[in-house]
């Protein structure tokens, strides 16, 4: 057998540099479809800081561990997850307590949520659960049964309506003590009184059968927090199961259609500004057809 040329050794001898370089560079240089891993030098023992992202991680788990799932749908809990993501930290008052209450407590990290709750055993089960949330058991005046007349007589009590009595500047609606307006939420928690809500969500109380609270004290009391504001900004309101009679008109009648800025499913979006930004004034009590419009 004839040698191989010299020509044909040292092209072999080329092509094994190359690949032994090849081989060299895939295992010391990263693949171009991997990411870079960020640099830890060392665990720094902070855990999942801020609170807000151990409350995201609580959240998580709890959701990925029980069958029970949020009263909203995907659409709904991203109707109001859009304004939380704009707003957030802020003070988030819900009306209601439920499987989604770790889910919204966890959606404003740094800021302060509330829970008011009518049930007072559903509010120990949930209270159980999830003893992190901050809620309160609260009572209502009101009676499902009794809506119509409810809203066809509220006018007849001046502080139940804007303005009324006043002279000149209207001055601003008080919720706290007004036990005088039975649609008032007149003795809930200190607390809930003196800060002002950015985001109020009214998904409570129960409101499907003739002697249930129904949800006409907490739709006004929501819509007379955001008429006083004094803070920045207007006040989100989110009210759910608006494909009921009651939630319908009363939300027509507090939370305004011109108010609505939203709306999927069965959740409305309000953004409610408060009557000191509004440019106009509101009709005394018995004049204008909607005085909180």
């Amino acid at each position: 057998m004839k040698p191989p040329s010299r020509l044909v050794v040292a092209s072999v001898a080329g092509l094994l540099v190359a690949a032994s370089l090849l081989v060299t560079n895939l295992f010391t240089s990263p693949l171009p479809f991997l990411p870079c891993l960020p640099v830890v030098t060392a665990p720094s023992g902070a855990g999942y800081e801020p609170s807000g992202l151990a409350a995201l991680a609580d959240a998580a788990v709890y959701y990925a561990t029980t069958p029970n799932v949020p009263q909203q749908t995907r659409d709904e809990i991203s109707l109001s997850l859009a304004v939380l993501r704009r707003r957030a930290p802020m003070r988030l008052l819900v009306f209601g307590l439920g499987y989604d209450s770790p889910l919204w407590h966890a959606l404003n990290p740094g800021g302060v949520t509330v829970f008011l709750e009518e049930d007072p055993e559903w509010y120990r089960v949930v209270r159980t659960e999830s003893p992190f949330l901050r809620a309160h058991l609260v009572q209502y005046r009101t009676q499902l049964d009794h809506a119509d007349i409810l809203l066809q007589s509220y006018k007849r009590f001046p502080s139940c309506v804007p303005g009324a009595g006043a002279e000149g500047a209207e001055p601003p609606m008080f919720v706290r003590g007004n036990d005088a307006c039975p649609l008032a939420l007149h003795n809930l928690p200190p607390e809930v009184y003196e800060n002002e809500w950015d985001m109020l969500m009214v998904d409570a109380p129960k409101g499907y059968f003739p002697s249930a609270p129904g949800r006409m004290a907490a739709i006004w009391t929501a819509a007379a927090m955001a008429r006083s504001r004094r803070g920045e900004g207007n006040t989100d309101v989110f009210l759910h199961d608006v494909d009921r009679r009651v939630e319908n008109m009363y939300a027509e009648e507090f939370l305004c259609d011109r108010f609505r800025v939203g709306g999927t499913g069965r959740l409305w979006h309000f953004s409610i500004p408060p009557v000191s930004r509004r440019g106009n004034t509101t009709a005394a009590a018995g004049g204008g057809e909607r005085p909180f419009c």
